[in-house]
């Protein structure tokens, strides 16, 4: 397991871990302002609302009566918001045994951070990008499964899958750069918010 160590409280990116970068290394294009990233990764929040929302409709239509208790369903999104470090801590745990991996929370990005400047295959720097959307697919599958009486249940269970996979937009846009351009056998190392790539 990699050594995972509590920020706090992180002001901006020039408190990112820094790194020694091989001169070969290929920077990566992607929006190094993560107020900027988070605006211009916005469309890849459409996947995760389409699913959820079929999902909602389906169950409703085969119910033929409304499935949730609403009230339940903010108690779901709260608990889910509530769960973001957690979602920072799967990313951290994915990394490699031998890795440092900091863990904060960005005020003025209303976000929390996993940051490593440790290098990771590029394969492996893709899964643990994803991972955290276990924390909104787990609660959606038991939602689709579960008793269309349990709606206090169903409404907590919908909630914290509405956060759990709109949490991880950023993430599957970091992921699609990297799929775009970085071969299948690199090496993925991030230097401050910059990141780069070689083999």
């Amino acid at each position: 397991m990699p050594k995972i160590i509590w920020k706090g409280i992180i002001k901006s990116e020039n408190d990112f871990p820094t790194a020694d970068i091989p001169e070969n290394a290929k920077k990566l294009d992607s929006e190094e302002d993560i107020k900027k990233m988070q605006i211009k990764a916005l469309p890849f929040m459409i996947p995760s609302i389409l699913i959820y929302f079929i999902s909602m409709f389906v169950k409703t239509f085969i119910a033929k009566e409304k499935v949730i208790n609403v009230g339940f369903l903010f108690l779901g999104v709260i608990i889910g918001f509530l769960l973001i470090l957690v979602h920072e801590l799967l990313h951290a745990i994915a990394f490699p045994k031998n890795a440092t991996v900091y863990i904060g929370v960005m005020p003025k990005s209303f976000t929390a951070v996993a940051l490593s400047s440790s290098p990771v295959k590029r394969n492996r720097f893709i899964f643990l990008s994803i991972l955290p959307i276990i924390l909104g697919l787990i609660p959606l599958i038991i939602f689709c499964l579960s008793s269309n009486e349990l709606k206090e249940l169903n409404g907590i269970l919908f909630g914290m899958s509405i956060m759990g996979m709109i949490s991880v937009y950023p993430d599957i846009y970091n992921v699609f750069n990297i799929l775009k351009v970085v071969p299948e056998n690199s090496i993925i190392q991030n230097n401050k918010n910059e990141t780069y790539y070689f083999e």
